[in-house]
């Protein structure tokens, strides 16, 4: 709808309002008013997201026009918004908003304040064309180096690069998709400094205040600061793991390169998960293999995800997903919105990773969390689809991917029986909490890294000659890691000026949700999906709200306490058992009398196969187990976790497993459950004891009755030599 019609339609109303309310006060007349025109420019943006939702997904697709029409699109979408705003200001009058009215208000606020929109209109074409421009060049280019013979494509890239082994070659492949990138100098002269020109355009003094603005935190840089001071020992453990597997002890506490990370940003580290597993990682090699056997990546990882939130009873996912979306192009995964219900197209990979798995869980948990949105009836456009960075938004979906690998989450999805899991279960804990920490600690340090260095430069913090070369300088500071001094433009949220504290304070929030439901249950082994499935009002809730509330005021309610507030202790605590394991790779005990707290079954000494004695069923049962799902022994599937004794694994818990430390078990039954935690290993031994015993009797008995025999012949003999 044009603004032209807009305008006629609202002046229709206007003529008919007095006839139709007789004696009405002007402050309803102005309220009428600015009602009327808040529902026809929200009308008019649902019709201009659905234009630009075909354009963006022709483009994403391939279509020969897609990304000029994608470019006229948003160009016209800066100046649409900006004359909305203009209409929305001049219908504005002191009656029009009664104190009471919330909705409204609400509504009002997010149409006057849309963001970067509001940029002049030469500078906000300058930035959607910079943008646009860099992402289908980075997406379509085929002139990437693989470490083949021939040229490849940025999907290719990926694969041969999450796989490659060798230094050189590595550097070799990022390097190709570095001269992919946008001009570092174009992006620091015209486009990084639009970043003040929409800060003022909303009326804030400084970019830091309209991002905090924007993410709806009250001071959320400061806020990210120092949540990150204390998750940062943790990222620098796990960083001097990395440089000690991959290059020995004397690259301990140095800066690594990017590309030995196998990863083009360095904001997730999952590719080097084969490369840091812990001796005997059994859960890993049969998820793995599972994943590879079941084929589940691309649309089955999708359906598969579908199914899990099905499960928890979060919602069903709209089924033409799987025959609308795309999933043979690039990851990770790309999400098309038309602002409708129920139509929401996902641009991924086919990939089968468990990384690829984990980020599939995401991303349909953010469809469901759209058509969750829709559902609720208050929920116009600009309650849906405001241009805020909600941690809501992120955090749920995130919990989510934090379920799809907890134990009985694998059990359901056929990728690791539970009850294998309970065999040892911290130290398979262990190996999960490394695959996620791999994924979700470098992101948090990169959200962070790059929202800082950004208002650094633009505050001028940094001298203006050392501006090109300062974010390979803040990053090997901030972060440990060497990287080029653009590479940071392969990245969308960079490239058009968006804030990354929402991902920041979505990616604390999710441990939160995790801790807040797994502090519930009594035992580390009750099934915390089915618990999350009879108790995840508080999750519906807080989606079917959408932008309609702060997203801070909704965090109480979400992780059902009283009080509410970001806290780092969600992260740490569920990276309990991998915090000190690290601690003991990098600081290994000197005491060679301890031994780690997992059981190793002993098997008896090989006996005659006419005394042989045979295996129960239970035990007959895991070989056959073991041997279908990873070829190897179960006694193989344990973690080294290192020398120190007495390992606090086997005493405590973690949120990965379920918490029991707010909601400990009955006195009588912690102390019959440490008993039996005790005893497991004396059990062991008794079996074998006995079986020995056996055997030794057995044999025994066979042997007096053969010595009795040989007595018997040998008197016969005597007996018939008198004769």
């Amino acid at each position: 709808m044009s603004p032209t019609l807009t305008l006629f339609c609202i002046f229709f109303y206007a003529l008919l309002s007095p006839l139709q309310c007789g004696t009405s006060s002007s402050a309803d007349d102005d309220r009428r008013w600015l009602v009327s025109l808040v529902d026809l420019v929200e009308l008019d943006y649902v019709d201009h997201c659905e234009q630009r939702a075909n354009a963006a997904w022709n483009e994403l697709t391939g279509n020969s026009k897609g990304l000029a029409s994608k470019l006229e699109r948003d160009k016209t979408f800066g100046m649409f918004v900006c004359q909305q705003t203009t209409d929305i200001k001049s219908a504005l009058t002191a009656h029009a908003l009664s104190a009471d009215d919330h909705v409204l208000r609400r509504k009002v606020k997010l149409l006057l304040q849309p963001g970067d929109t509001l940029l002049d209109t030469e500078q906000w074409i300058r930035l959607v064309t910079f943008g646009d421009n860099a992402q289908h060049k980075i997406r379509f280019a085929t002139n990437y180096d693989c470490g083949t013979a021939t040229n490849c494509t940025l999907k290719e890239l990926h694969y041969y690069m999450a796989r490659q082994q060798d230094e050189e070659t590595l550097h070799r492949m990022k390097q190709s998709w570095e001269r992919n990138l946008p001009d570092i100098n174009d992006y620091l002269e015209h486009i990084l400094p639009l970043l003040r020109n929409a800060s003022k355009k909303n009326n804030y003094n400084s970019v830091e205040e309209y991002w905090d603005a924007l993410g709806e935190y009250e001071g959320a840089i400061l806020k990210a600061r120092e949540l990150w001071e204390n998750v940062k020992p943790l990222y620098l453990k796990l960083h001097k793991y990395i440089a000690l597997r991959l290059k020995g002890s004397d690259a301990v506490g140095k800066p690594l390169p990017v590309h030995l990370l196998r990863s083009l940003t360095g904001d997730d580290w999952s590719n080097l998960i084969e490369s840091l597993l812990p001796k005997h990682a059994g859960i890993y090699q049969k998820v793995h293999a599972n994943l590879q056997l079941k084929n589940l990546g691309g649309v089955e990882a999708f359906k598969q995800a579908a199914k899990l939130i099905k499960a928890l009873n979060l919602g069903d996912a709209d089924p033409d997903i799987w025959t609308e979306s795309v999933f043979n192009s690039t990851c990770p995964p790309t999400l098309v919105d038309w602002c409708k219900p129920n139509k929401v197209r996902a641009i991924t990979c086919k990939d089968v990773s468990i990384a690829n798995y984990i980020e599939a869980h995401e991303a349909v948990m953010k469809i469901v969390y759209k058509q969750t949105i829709n559902l609720h009836s208050n929920n116009t456009y600009i309650l849906r689809e405001a241009s805020r960075y909600s941690a809501v938004y992120e955090a749920i979906p995130g919990f989510v991917s934090l379920l799809s690998v907890n134990p009985h989450a694998l059990s359901k999805a056929g990728l690791f029986p539970v009850e294998t899991f309970n065999y040892n279960a911290n130290h398979h804990r262990l190996v999960l909490q490394l695959i996620m920490a791999l994924r979700d600690l470098p992101k948090l340090n990169f959200y962070l890294a790059a929202d800082e260095w950004r208002i650094k430069v633009l505050m001028g913090a940094i001298p203006y000659a050392k501006i090109p070369s300062s974010w390979s300088d803040f990053r090997k500071n901030f972060s440990n890691i060497e990287t080029a001094d653009s590479d940071f433009l392969g990245d969308p949220y960079m490239m058009f000026n968006k804030p990354f504290i929402g991902k920041f304070m979505g990616l604390i929030l999710k441990y939160q949700i995790y801790q807040s439901f797994a502090e519930e249950l009594i035992s580390d082994d009750s099934d915390l999906i089915k618990h999350v499935a009879e108790n995840n009002e508080r999750l519906i809730d807080a989606m079917m709200q959408g932008y309609g509330t702060v997203w801070p005021e909704m965090v109480s309610d979400l992780l059902a306490k009283r009080e509410y507030g970001l806290e780092y202790t969600g992260l740490t605590d569920y990276y309990k058992f991998l915090d000190e394991y690290l601690d003991n790779q990098l600081e290994p005990s000197t005491d060679t009398s301890t031994s780690d707290d997992y059981v190793e079954p002993v098997e008896p000494e090989p006996v005659p196969e006419e005394n042989e004695i045979p295996s129960s069923a239970e035990n007959q049962e895991n070989k056959n187990v073991d041997k279908v799902e990873t070829h190897e022994d179960i006694v193989d599937n344990v973690i080294d976790t290192g020398d120190e004794s007495n390992s606090k694994f086997g005493v405590e818990t973690s949120t990965v497993g379920v918490l029991e430390i707010k909601n400990p078990v009955a006195p009588g039954d912690q102390k019959e459950e440490n008993t039996k935690e005790a005893s497991y290993s004396t059990y062991w031994w008794i079996g074998i004891a006995v079986a020995l015993a056996v055997v030794v009797i057995l044999i025994a008995i066979i042997a007096r009755k053969r010595h009795s025999h040989r007595k018997q012949l040998e008197r016969q003999r005597k007996n018939n030599s008198h004769a």
